[in-house]
């Protein structure tokens, strides 16, 4: 695993709980919305964009993110 990749996984980790507090999710209903939505992967395409970004600027975005997709994670 490179640098990036470990910062990525880092940043991704971080994110969990405060996706799950701000979206009002347990980690399993969480989970099945990182999974569906392919969340993960886009977090890792969005991560130098996120570095730049506070935390509620990224939840904004993933919530859009999904929201283009036809869904209202909250």
């Amino acid at each position: 695993m490179n640098a990036r990749e470990k910062e990525v996984l880092n940043m991704q980790l971080v994110l969990i709980p405060i996706l799950a507090r701000a979206w009002g999710k347990s980690y399993a209903e969480l989970s099945d919305v990182l999974k569906k939505y392919d969340v993960l992967s886009y977090i890792d395409v969005c991560y130098e964009n996120y570095n730049s970004l506070g935390n509620q600027g990224i939840i904004d975005d993933l919530e859009d993110y999904i929201k283009m997709q036809g869904v209202d994670v909250r």
